[in-house]
């Protein structure tokens, strides 16, 4: 007897080697995040790299785990669009098999952060279409007011880009002050609808996420959804970057289940078939995986 089902992916999850060069930004090693993912009934999980730092240990998972992670690689954003940025993404595909990119350049200062649609970037533009690279951008909400604006510039000169906007819309503490109105309602702009509408552009929703907020009764989530549709939205865990949580308790398998099954029973609403896509098809779409995992029962 055979079963097929859409796989389960977290999109979003940090992973790192203990002992690592950077002891500010030590993350717990992949095996803790293996067990959570076996414990919640998750197939795989994209790994994020905080920094440059980390992408040795994500090619070794990579290599040590291939069937459970995916990788999206991270080059040094002020310099990803010089011959050194470049090399550095075409080995990280070819030879490790990461299969996007993590664009987020960082300090805010840099020109990368905010006119990475400019001319001086196109090489890496170039080279990322043609590769049919996937790239992660990372929303920070009011702190980073130009991110959409940006991308309307930048997709208007590769309209074919695969883009998925990690952390989505709004974080709470980062929110429009207009985003709820005094009469239950949500205001997205209607740029951003008529962006992420228009072309491949997909929203992470951080469902179950401690500090968190989607409004009263999660009215941001089911506006989404009404929005955008099942096949432009995507759970990530942030897996284990909860700051309202102890280190232990966030990267905890009882935790870590109630991230995952919180769409599931919080937001009735959502069908089982669209919860499937959300819940991983549209990652494994989105990072070239079939996401159809046929399983034979005895």
């Amino acid at each position: 007897m055979t079963n097929s089902k859409l796989l389960t992916i977290d999109a979003h999850a940090h992973a790192g080697a203990c002992g690592a060069s950077r002891p500010d930004q030590l993350l717990p090693p992949a095996h803790d995040l293996l067990a959570c993912m076996d414990a919640a009934g998750v197939d795989m999980a994209v790994l994020h790299t905080n920094d440059i730092w980390g992408m040795k240990y994500a090619a070794r998972m990579l290599r040590e785990h291939g069937d459970r992670f995916i990788g999206v690689c991270k080059v040094d954003g002020a310099h990803a669009h010089t011959p050194r940025g470049l090399q550095a993404i075409e080995h990280h595909v070819a030879a490790e098999e990461f299969r996007g990119l993590y664009f987020d350049p960082w300090p805010p200062t840099l020109d990368a952060y905010s006119n990475f649609h400019a001319p001086t970037y196109r090489p890496l533009w170039d080279l990322v279409d043609a590769m049919q690279l996937p790239i992660c951008f990372v929303s920070y909400g009011t702190r980073s007011p130009d991110l959409f604006p940006n991308l309307v510039k930048l997709l208007d000169q590769y309209p074919e880009l695969v883009i998925t906007i990690v952390h989505g819309l709004y974080l709470r503490n980062a929110s429009p002050p207009d985003l709820f109105d005094d009469h239950g309602g949500v205001n997205i702009d209607q740029e951003i609808i008529d962006l992420v509408n228009g072309f491949d552009v997909s929203l992470e929703i951080l469902a179950g996420y401690p500090g968190a907020w989607f409004g009263p009764n999660d009215i941001l989530i089911k506006v989404l959804y009404d929005t955008f549709g099942p096949r432009k939205l995507y759970w990530g865990s942030e897996f284990t970057k909860a700051m309202a949580l102890s280190p232990e308790d966030a990267r905890s398998p009882q935790h870590y289940a109630r991230q995952f099954n919180y769409l599931r029973e919080y937001c009735p609403y959502i069908s089982k078939p669209d919860l499937d896509w959300i819940l991983g098809g549209n990652t494994a779409r989105i990072h070239g995986l079939d996401p159809v995992v046929t399983a034979t029962k005895s």
